[in-house]
């Protein structure tokens, strides 16, 4: 990759097809690059449809034989597997890039709210990744109260370049209580995604968070308390 060239690897770094070398000059041109940062955003989307179109067989459906007598078929799997592998790789790099554009990509604030009667959505605009997954802000809201502890979560997700951005409420956790918020991926992996401590009073508090998991990929988020107690679930 060169500097007369750095304006068409976009496509290529979302692919997940550049090597390291080029993965880091990249980067540091993206840093300073608003045209690049705004190609990552429309460039985004790419990965999924890939993915969307492997799952449903249209690829492989119009896959033959090579001259060489390679099959096509079994390329697809090679590279299907090796964008999966580098995807995840790539998450933090387009994070970091990307804010160029987002003055914040992967945040954690915490705020004392008052009573209010509806968790409202995150104002950040879906990112083509979101459309192409059918994901609104509408559509990605939860909400569950558990039975036994009495504590109730609602989540607003919203779909970003570099992942996925939330919005927790949580209400009836005891004063004083250390939590933390898990998210579990669809693949069985668990990670934290940040900690408060509980205001007195049982108070409702707002908690925004980050993850580089899209939405699709996420299971359930987990609010536990310091002991590692399930307080609320809320699966997707």
């Amino acid at each position: 990759m060169t500097s007369s060239t750095d304006h068409v690897d976009v496509a290529a770094y979302v692919l997940g097809i550049l090597d390291e070398d080029e993965v880091d000059a990249f980067e540091n041109h993206l840093a300073q690059c608003r045209r690049c940062a705004l190609d990552l955003r429309d460039f985004a989307v790419l990965p999924d449809l890939l993915d969307e179109a492997d799952a449903n067989g249209v690829l492989r459906a119009h896959a033959g034989e090579r001259p060489d007598g390679r099959s096509v078929r079994a390329m697809l799997d090679v590279v299907s597997a090796d964008r999966s592998r580098r995807r995840r790789h790539l998450a933090s790099g387009v994070a970091a890039a990307a804010a160029v554009l987002v003055a914040v990509t992967a945040f954690v604030t915490l705020t004392i709210a008052g009573p209010v009667d509806d968790l409202a959505v995150p104002t950040t605009v879906p990112s083509p990744s979101g459309v192409a997954n059918n994901l609104t802000a509408a559509g990605s809201q939860l909400h569950r109260t558990d039975p036994g502890t009495g504590v109730e979560g609602r989540i607003a997700g919203v779909p970003e370049t570099w992942g996925t951005s939330v919005q927790l409420e949580v209400r009836g956790v005891r004063g004083r209580t250390r939590c933390e918020l898990l998210v579990t991926s669809t693949s069985g992996e668990s990670l934290v995604m940040g900690s408060w401590l509980a205001p007195d009073a049982r108070s409702p508090i707002t908690f925004h968070a980050g993850t580089f998991l899209r939405w699709h990929e996420i299971a359930e988020f987990t609010i536990r308390d310091a002991a590692g107690t399930t307080l609320v679930s809320l699966p997707l």
